[in-house]
C-alpha cells in the first residue's frame, strides 16, 4: 500500500499542476473574451459583422478591436474624446477617414501588420499621441490624417512610405509630401525627389519660419500651410504650377513671397488673411487669379497683375486696406464681385479694354478712390453697381 501511495502522490501533483495550468489559459481567455465582449458591447458593427460603423458611448477609455474585423468605417471613433488607447488587429485591413478624428486623449496606437490604407484625416486632432508607427502592409495614407499627431514612424520595410532626418513623412512612390510634425521649426527644404505637397501638409506648423520649395514640384495642396503662422518667406521653384486652395491661408507673419514662373493659377485664399504681406511678383504665367487669392492682406502697398491674367476672383483684392496702386492687365476679362471692396488707401484705377464685366460691390468701400478710366461700353448702371464713392470721377476712353 505504501508502495502504491508513492506512486498515486506524484499522479495527484501532476493533476494538480494540470489543473492549475488549465486555470491560467482559463483566466487568460476569459480576460481575452472579455475584452472582446467589452469591444463588442461599446462598438456597432454593421451586419456582414466586418466593419466597425461606430461607437455607442463617447466615454469609451480604451478598445481591442476583435480578430475577424476587416474595416474601421469613416468616423467610428471620431470625437472620442476619453479614448486613450486602441489595439487594431492584423485582420483589419482599412482605416477609415476620420476613424479617430477628435480623439484627444488618445495616447497608444498599435496598427496591425494587415493595414493597407489609412483614410484622411484619419488621427487627425489626435493631439496627445506622441508618436504613430505605420506597418509594412500600409501602402496608401489620405491627406491630413496625422495633423496634429506629434510624430510618424515607419516600419523599414516598408515599400512605399518613408520619414526622413525632420520627421517629414513622404510617398517614395508617388513622390508626394504627406505630412510635417507640427514641431518643425526654424527653415525647411523641401527635398528634390518630392514632386507634390499634399493637402495639409504643414498645416500648424507654429515654428516654421521659412521654406524653399524646389523647381521639381509641381502642385502645392489645398491649406498646405495652413496657419503656419511665424512663417516670414516662401521660396516657390519655377516648376510649380498650381498654389492650391488656401494654401498659405492665415499665414499671419509672411512678408516676402517668390512665386515661380510656371504658376498658371492661384487659387481661392491661397493668401487669405497674410496681414504682414507687403509685396507680391504675380508672374507671366499666372492666367487667373481665384476668388479671396489675396483677401485681408492688410499691408499689401501695390499690386501689378500681368497681360497674362484673364480673369480676377471674387474678392480676390478685397480688404487689403494699405493697397495704393492696381495695373490690371491688358488680358483681363472680367473682375470678379467685390473683387477690391475695403481697399480704402486705392486712390485710382484704370479698367483695359479687353474687360467685359465687373461684378457687383467691385469697389465699394473704397473711400479714397478718386478717379475711374473705364471703356465706353460700360454704363452709368454698371458703374452704380460696381459701388464707386459718389465723388469719384468716372473717365471714360
Amino acid at each position: 500500500m505504501k508502495v502504491r501511495n508513492l506512486f498515486i502522490l506524484p499522479a495527484i501533483c501532476c493533476a494538480l499542476a494540470l489543473t492549475l495550468g488549465a486555470c491560467g489559459e482559463g483566466k487568460q481567455e476569459n480576460a481575452k473574451a472579455k475584452a472582446e465582449a467589452e469591444a463588442r458591447k461599446n462598438l456597432i458593427i454593421i451586419e456582414d459583422g466586418k466593419t466597425v460603423a461606430g461607437v455607442k458611448d463617447k466615454g469609451i477609455k480604451s478598445v481591442v478591436i476583435p480578430d475577424g474585423v476587416t474595416s474601421i468605417g469613416y468616423g467610428a471613433f471620431g470625437d472620442c474624446k476619453s479614448l486613450t488607447s486602441v489595439t487594431i488587429p492584423d485582420s483589419v485591413t482599412s482605416i477609415g477617414g476620420r476613424a479617430f478624428d477628435g480623439c484627444e486623449a488618445l495616447t497608444s496606437v498599435t496598427i496591425g501588420n494587415g493595414v493597407t490604407s489609412i483614410g484622411g484625416s484619419a488621427f487627425n486632432r489626435c493631439t496627445s499621441l506622441t508618436s504613430v508607427t505605420i506597418p509594412d502592409s500600409v501602402t496608401s495614407i489620405g491627406y491630413d490624417a496625422f495633423t496634429g499627431v506629434q510624430s510618424v514612424q515607419v516600419s523599414a520595410g516598408n515599400p512605399v512610405f518613408s520619414v526622413d532626418e525632420s520627421g517629414v513623412l513622404i510617398n517614395k512612390k508617388e513622390k508626394k509630401l504627406h505630412y510635417v510634425p507640427e514641431s518643425l521649426a526654424g527653415s525647411y527644404t523641401i527635398p528634390s525627389s518630392v514632386t507634390s505637397i499634399g493637402d495639409y501638409a504643414f498645416s500648424d506648423c507654429c515654428s516654421l519660419t521659412s521654406v524653399t520649395i524646389p523647381s521639381s514640384v509641381t502642385s502645392i495642396g489645398k491649406d498646405a500651410f495652413y496657419l503656419c503662422s511665424s512663417l516670414t518667406s516662401v521660396t516657390i521653384g519655377n516648376g510649380v504650377t498650381s498654389i492650391g486652395k488656401s494654401a498659405f491661408y492665415l499665414c499671419t507673419s509672411l512678408t516676402s513671397v517668390t512665386i515661380g514662373n510656371s504658376v498658371t493659377s492661384i487659387g481661392d485664399g491661397a493668401f487669405w488673411g497674410c496681414k504682414s504681406l507687403t509685396s507680391v511678383t504675380i508672374p507671366d504665367s499666372v492666367t487667373s487669379i481665384e476668388d479671396y487669392a489675396f483677401s485681408g492682406c492688410k499691408s499689401l502697398t501695390s499690386v501689378t497683375i500681368p497681360d497674362s491674367v484673364t480673369s480676377i476672383g471674387e474678392r480676390a483684392f478685397a480688404w487689403c486696406e494699405k493697397l495704393t496702386s492696381v495695373t490690371i492687365g491688358n488680358g483681363v476679362t472680367s473682375i470678379g464681385d467685390g473683387a477690391f471692396c475695403g481697399c480704402s488707401k486705392l486712390t485710382s484705377v484704370t479698367i483695359p479694354d479687353s474687360v467685359t464685366s465687373i461684378g457687383q460691390e467691385a469697389f465699394e468701400d473704397c473711400t479714397s478712390l478718386t478717379s475711374v478710366t473705364i471703356p465706353a461700353k460700360f454704363t452709368d448702371g454698371d458703374v452704380k453697381k460696381w459701388k464707386v464713392p459718389s465723388n469719384c470721377k468716372i473717365i471714360r476712353k
